[in-house]
Formats: C-alpha cells, structure tokens, sequence
C-alpha cells in the first residue's frame, strides 16, 4: 500500500469518561449515578496502560473493575494483550462510519506503535498498530447489552485483496475513515499550538482533547507548563481558537505520559487530565459557566493498585442509555 507523507506528533491521547461536576453524592443533580470515586456509570471503560512496564488495565465504571488485559482469560478481551517486547500508545478514533449520522459515530481504542510518530504516513497500515478495540453490542429480551472486544492488527492486512477490490472492502474502508480522522486531528493541534503561541504567557502544547457535541466545539489543551488551556471553537483570520479560561493543573507535563478525557457526552462538566508524572487524576470543571479549576484530584493508585501508568484514555458505548439498568453492562 502507497504510503505518503503527513505531520502528526503522537499527541492525540483522549476518549470519554464521565465525572460528576460536583459533590461527592451517588447522583448528581440530573439523577445521573456515579461511582464511588464519582464517576458518572454511563457504561463507560478507562485504559491504563505503561509501555516501559507493560502494565495494561481497564477499568469497567459501572461495575468498579479492574481488568488485566494482559492476562485476560475473556475470549473478547484476548486480542488486547501486550507482549512483553510491545510497545504502545493510545489512540481514540471517533468512527464515523461513514455517513454524517453523528449519533452513529463510536469510539474505538486503537493501540499504535509506540515509535510510530504519524509524521511519515497518512495511510495507517495494519503494521502500524496492535489492536483495534471497541464495544459489541448484542440485543438479549429486547434489551442491549455492550461488552469490549478488540480485533488484531492481522485482521486489517489488505495484501492479499486485490487492488480492484479495495475500494468495496469493509476493512480498507475502515483505515481510510481512520487516516481521515487522524488527518482532522492534525488541523485541530495546528490551530491549538497556534493559539498557544500568541498567549501574553506562550505555552507548548502536551496533549488535547477536542469534544464536539450540540452545544458546540471546545478544546481542551494541556500545555508542558502544567496548565490546562480551555478554548472555545471560534475560529479567526488566522484559523486559532478563541481563548476561554485556563485551570492549574501540576507542574509539567509530558508528552505520552498524560491523557485528557471529556466529562459526560454533553461536556457540561469539563474533563478528566491524567499524569504519569503525580500519577494523579485531576477532575477540572466549570459550574454554570464559571472559570475552569481542579475541582478534585485523586490517586491513580485508587484505580489500578501498584501498577504503574504512563497514559490513560477511554470509551463508551455508542448509544448507551444513562437511564438504563448499569448491571447489563458486560465485559
């Protein structure tokens, strides 16, 4: 397969994960249930994972657990197993599938090679990757039940189809809607790097996470200064985002050893910033469109034990009902 070339830093850390805006009550007050650490169960799964030590968890929310996907004796959660001699890093692809249904698109969990940088190749291969994870629905006495699986990279190996057939293939499709997405994420860091650098105080971009939903675009940028930089989608003469508000987050941050997650499909709350440096989880929001602060922070430890972690990021199902009995959620 052609190859060309594209510029992509290896900042794309993100997915969704819910967090209760305040309070540490079992609901908030839209009747949302949350966890014990807050987390809005909402069907949703956090990843952890560690490329020096290999340690590679997911953390189910609604059922408070933990999963070696390592060691996963789930026939589902087999594929997600890191040898010892991998190396990886997260990468959320919101699938389209195709059409402009925005209520069809899905997150999906793509393990990339760690030394893949994006910058030598728009056409993502089958040899760039490890796995492709997501949710699989399936409908039992009218009710759907979602559970994790994830298909290994050799199940995207187009060498043997022929040139002529590609074009209708199912799997050839996927990693153009895949190559397109990563090409859209590229203009976003573009336009957020060039936000940061007219700053009065310029700052260097370590990871983002752009959320779009009825309301609109925000981005939410973590600069290598600690701070999290929190932008509107109003684009100017000079294609950067309007500058909204900014929360202190830690001191640094570094790039692949962080991750940034959206707080709720509606993003009424602000989003979750993870880094490996504190191995702290930090909870930043705004109320009723106040300024954006670390409104709680707790222990990764809290989560995954003695592990270790240097990314965090996570998915929810597509067209999960929050209303919806969370003891159906599978893994």
């Amino acid at each position: 397969m052609q190859k060309k070339s594209i510029l992509l830093s290896a900042l794309l850390l993100g997915a969704t994960i819910t967090f209760s805006g305040c309070g540490d009550s079992s609901s908030d007050d839209h009747g949302e249930e949350h966890n014990e650490l807050g987390i809005e169960q909402d069907g949703k799964t956090l990843f952890f994972y560690s490329s020096s030590t290999n340690d590679h968890f997911a953390y189910g929310v609604d059922e408070e657990k933990l999963e070696n996907l390592n060691g996963s004796d789930d026939e589902d959660l087999a594929n997600f197993n890191m040898s010892a001699e991998d190396q990886g890093k997260f990468f959320i692809w919101v699938d389209n599938k195709g059409d402009d249904n925005a209520s069809n698109d899905e997150e999906k969990i793509v393990m990339f090679k760690k030394d893949y940088t994006f910058q030598t190749d728009v056409n993502v291969t089958h040899e760039d990757f490890y796995y492709l994870g997501h949710y699989h629905a399936q409908e039992e006495d009218g009710e759907t039940h979602y559970h994790l699986a994830a298909h290994t990279n050799e199940e995207f190996d187009l060498s043997n189809v022929p040139e002529a057939d590609l074009p209708t293939n199912p799997k050839y499709k996927g990693l153009m809607r895949l190559n397109a997405f990563i090409q859209s994420q590229l203009t976003i860091q573009t336009n957020i790097e060039n936000s940061l650098a007219i700053l009065a105080t310029p700052a260097t971009l370590c990871g983002f996470k752009s959320i779009t939903n009825d309301t609109g675009t925000r981005n939410y940028a973590m600069g290598t200064d600690g701070q999290l930089y929190v932008f509107n989608n109003t684009l100017s003469a000079e294609n950067t985002y309007g500058y909204v508000d900014q929360a202190v987050v830690s001191e640094s941050c570094e790039e692949n050893k962080m991750g940034i997650s959206s707080v709720s499909h509606a993003d009424e709350n602000g989003v979750l910033v993870y880094e490996a440096t504190s191995q702290k989880l930090y909870l930043v929001d705004s109320h009723d469109g106040g300024i954006y602060h670390v409104h709680s922070t707790f222990e990764a430890s809290e989560i995954i034990g003695d592990a270790s972690a240097e990314m965090m990021t996570s998915i929810i199902p597509t067209g999960y009902e929050a209303d919806e009995n969370h003891d159906d959620h599978d893994h």
